[in-house]
């Protein structure tokens, strides 16, 4: 199961003002089965001249692209998402030697079919992808599931409410009269990792399932 990285997370407390109000935070969660997956693949590139480093790289992605057209996927589901130049060099007793060129240009593609991913990433490789910089499961019901986890944010903070004004019997107003909605809906939920494409031989990839969560604040009156 995965959590969203970016999500604010609030302890679980109550404040208790001199103005008669209690502050409490609730927090709700949902989990559900991803059913997108977006995959970065990587060409990397060296030379000693930094034209043939682009134009290696330019055949090999080009390559590539033809491959996942030639798989059924469209000119949408390829993007580029980066794409790099810098130099590199090793060093042997402190001076840098065997100056060169890396080339590295990235595209993500974007799949429905989980079944596929094994395939995509075979063939991808075979025609000269050898980095897989990021692997990452969303849902298109992301609103919609979002929601629902807000929904039950606010539930755990009204229930927390009323535990605090029972417990010390103030006559609390079930009325919040101040929310206050902590987290920023991400566009994706992911597992990211940045590997080298041997690792796919012996590494399945698992999608498992994707949690989104909200927090709220909420003020009450009693």
């Amino acid at each position: 199961m995965y959590t969203y990285p970016n999500y604010y997370q609030t302890p679980v407390r109550a404040e208790v003002f001199s103005n008669r109000i209690i502050k409490v935070y609730g927090t709700g969660k949902v989990a559900v089965e991803p059913n997108i997956v977006s995959i970065q693949l990587g060409v990397i590139t060296e030379n000693q001249s930094l034209l043939l480093a682009q134009q290696e790289n330019a055949r090999l992605m080009n390559q590539v692209i033809q491959a996942l057209l030639e798989l059924g996927f469209s000119q949408k589901d390829i993007q580029t998402s980066s794409y790099n130049i810098r130099p590199i060099s090793d060093f042997k007793d402190g001076e840098p030697v065997n100056q060169r060129y890396q080339v590295v240009n990235t595209v993500q593609v974007t799949i429905t079919d989980f079944d596929q991913i094994g395939t995509i990433i075979d063939r991808a490789v075979q025609e000269g992808v050898n980095r897989v910089f990021a692997i990452q499961f969303s849902t298109n019901q992301q609103e919609t599931i979002y929601n629902q986890a807000l929904q039950n944010a606010l539930e755990d903070g009204a229930r927390k409410a009323r535990t605090i004004a029972q417990k010390f019997h103030l006559p609390l107003d079930p009325t919040p009269f101040e929310i206050i909605e902590q987290t920023v809906q991400p566009l994706v939920a992911h597992k990211a990792f940045s590997t080298s494409v041997e690792n796919f031989t012996t590494t399945p990839i698992q999608s498992g399932q994707i949690e989104i969560e909200a927090t709220v604040e909420l003020v009450y009156k009693y």
